[in-house]
C-alpha cells in the first residue's frame, strides 16, 4: 500500500503540470467555433480572388502581347524612317561645298603672311650666321696678331 500511494504521489505533479489534453480540447473547441462562425466566407473570398486574378492574368497577357506586337511594329517602322532620314543627312553632309570667296581669300592672305615669315626667319637665320662668322674671323684675327706680339709659336 506504501509503494502505492509512493506512485501515485510520484504521478500528482505530471497530473498537475501536463495540460495536453486540456489545451488540445481548447485548441478543437476555438477551431470549430471559429470556423462556424466565419462560415468559411474567408476561404470562399479567398478562392474567388484566385480565380479573377487567374482569369486576369490570362485575359492581360494576352491583350498585352497583342498590343506589344503592333505597337512594335509601329515603333520598327518609325525607326526605319528614322534611320533613312539620317542616312540621307549624312550623305548631304558628305557632299563637298566649295568654301565661299571670303574664305579662299582669307586662306591665301594666311599662306602669303606664312611665307613671309618663313622667308624672314630664313633671311634673320642668314645675317645671324653670317654675323656669327665675321665674329670668329674677328676674333681668329685677334688672337693672331696676339701671338705675334707675344712671340708666341703654334
Amino acid at each position: 500500500m506504501i509503494s502505492q500511494v509512493g506512485r501515485e504521489l510520484y504521478k500528482v505533479p505530471h497530473r498537475i503540470l501536463d495540460h495536453r489534453v486540456f489545451v488540445n480540447g481548447e485548441i478543437d473547441t476555438f477551431l470549430d467555433n471559429f470556423e462556424l462562425k466565419r462560415n468559411d466566407s474567408e476561404v470562399e473570398t479567398l478562392f474567388q480572388v484566385t480565380e479573377i486574378v487567374g482569369s486576369l492574368k490570362y485575359d492581360l497577357s494576352e491583350r498585352c502581347i497583342a498590343l506589344g506586337n503592333q505597337r512594335l511594329t509601329e515603333l520598327s517602322t518609325a525607326v526605319n524612317n528614322l534611320l533613312n532620314d539620317v542616312e540621307t543627312l549624312l550623305e548631304k553632309a558628305k557632299v563637298e561645298r566649295k568654301p565661299s570667296v571670303e574664305l579662299q581669300e582669307a586662306r591665301r592672305a594666311r599662306e602669303q603672311r606664312k611665307a613671309e615669315f618663313l622667308s624672314n626667319l630664313q633671311h634673320n637665320y642668314k645675317r645671324i650666321d653670317n654675323s656669327f662668322e665675321e665674329k670668329e674671323e674677328e676674333i681668329a684675327e685677334l688672337y693672331s696678331d696676339l701671338q705675334l706680339k707675344l712671340n708666341i709659336n703654334k
